[in-house]
């Protein structure tokens, strides 16, 4: 039924900038590298994002998320019928995917968020049973807080319930982290029968998010002189920085007032803020009150920038904290800074412990005073920077983009044991 794997992705995908955009590039790296040819992707249009949130079309960037996989960019119909009130980017993704299915023998549809896109995925599988009988694999893999804030909110209206069934329905279920099953399985608890919170519980793995940790670890001279010209950074200057969205969760007004308290005793240090979000303005208007000085927001940058900020750092920042129901369930950058050589001080919150390992240091979350003194404990050569940072670089290999997704194939060829299918692919 099956002689070869050809697989497609249903997410978000760059220029959308979050980690799990950047899941889906690195998946379809390795696949490419595995199998030789490139699969494909299906995301939403680029003119469908925020261009003041979590979005970054660089030439760079942009060159990159094309050369992985075939990249198709969906938007909704809009000559619909008036009368249908809603659903029309979701019947436009169920639609392409179809034709992709129908036109390119794909055989696997992988997803990143339940919400919307294993819907999507589990509703062109119907189409292939029904209308061409034919077998789809599905693997779903939740990620993300706001999978969890999707359903941690809508216990009551079936929403959540409904999120959990798209979960189910799928052939392989996965989870970004440990914290993220268990968060999964805690809802499932609450909301569905036993015996699925058990199947659940028992059928879940954690595959944790792919990314470049080799890439982070080259150093172009180049690119960092280039960094520290545009931000006119001077030689001779200390680096604290953050880089990530800003938005209210990630704890960057925390940073700010640690940072306050930081420059009593360090004056000879620059605070830099790379990326951005709906927290932005707010961001600046804090540092203008208070009159806050060696404050840099970069804005949204490349890669090889976001690169070079992260290596001319003494130490990365990440004070993310819980609001509400929005936890972060991993943390790429986390992974990055530590790629990079670069000791880091973050917070015990939902999954980051995962990313940043027993090695780093842990503030407590909210607390200004906490992250200024932990950071001071690196500033100030209080621990051992560099069996942190030995210990960081041996900590992130196990994220390499090309060994989990190597994973993720066993994953797929297990199933395809199980129930009896020919092997889905061979790798080259």
């Amino acid at each position: 039924m099956l002689n070869e794997m050809k697989v497609c992705t249903i997410s978000k995908y760059p220029p959308y900038m979050s980690g799990h955009s950047f899941e889906a590039l690195y998946q379809g790296k390795a696949l490419l590298e595995m199998t030789g040819e490139k699969h494909y992707e299906v995301t939403y249009d680029q003119s469908l994002y925020e261009k003041n949130t979590n979005y970054n079309n660089s030439p760079e960037l942009m060159s990159e998320a094309e050369q992985y996989v075939h990249v198709y960019r969906v938007l909704p119909d809009y000559r619909g019928n008036v009368k249908v009130l809603d659903g029309a980017l979701i019947k436009a993704f169920i639609g392409q995917v179809i034709n992709l299915i129908s036109e390119k023998q794909i055989n696997v549809l992988s997803t990143f968020y339940l919400d919307p896109h294993a819907y999507i995925a589990n509703q062109v599988k119907a189409y292939a049973q029904t209308v061409l009988d034919r077998k789809i694999i599905t693997i779903h893999k939740a990620v993300g807080s706001d999978v969890l804030n999707s359903i941690a909110n809508h216990r009551t209206d079936g929403e959540g319930k409904f999120l959990l069934l798209q979960l189910l329905s799928g052939d392989i279920m996965l989870a970004v982290s440990q914290f993220t099953k268990e968060k999964i399985v805690e809802y499932a608890q609450d909301i569905l029968p036993v015996r699925l919170s058990e199947r659940i519980a028992t059928e879940m793995r954690v595959l944790y998010a792919p990314f470049n940790n080799t890439y982070f670890m080259e150093r172009d001279e180049e690119q960092l002189e280039a960094f520290k010209k545009k931000f006119k950074l001077p030689e001779r200057t200390t680096i604290i920085s953050y880089f990530g969205r800003l938005f209210p969760e990630k704890g960057v007004e925390d940073l700010l007032a640690a940072f306050r308290l930081i420059k009593y005793n360090h004056p000879e240090t620059v605070l830099v803020i790379g990326g951005q979000g709906i927290s932005s303005d707010s961001l600046k208007r804090y540092v203008e009150l208070h009159a806050l000085p060696d404050v840099i927001f970069t804005g949204m940058i490349s890669n090889s920038e976001k690169r070079a900020l992260m290596q001319l750092s003494s130490v990365g920042v990440i004070p993310t904290k819980p609001i509400l129901n929005f936890v972060e369930t991993l943390c790429v950058s986390a992974l990055e800074y530590q790629a990079a050589g670069v000791p880091l001080v973050t917070t015990c919150v939902g999954g980051v412990t995962e990313a940043a390992g027993e090695h780093s240091l842990y503030a407590k979350h909210s607390s200004p005073d906490d992250l200024a003194e932990k950071i001071a404990l690196v500033l100030d050569q209080k621990v051992d920077c560099q069996a942190m940072i030995d210990s960081g670089i041996k900590h992130v290999k196990q994220f390499n983009y090309y060994n989990i997704t190597k994973m993720f194939m066993n994953y797929l060829e297990e199933y395809a044991a199980r129930d009896n299918l020919p092997r889905v692919m061979q790798t080259t």
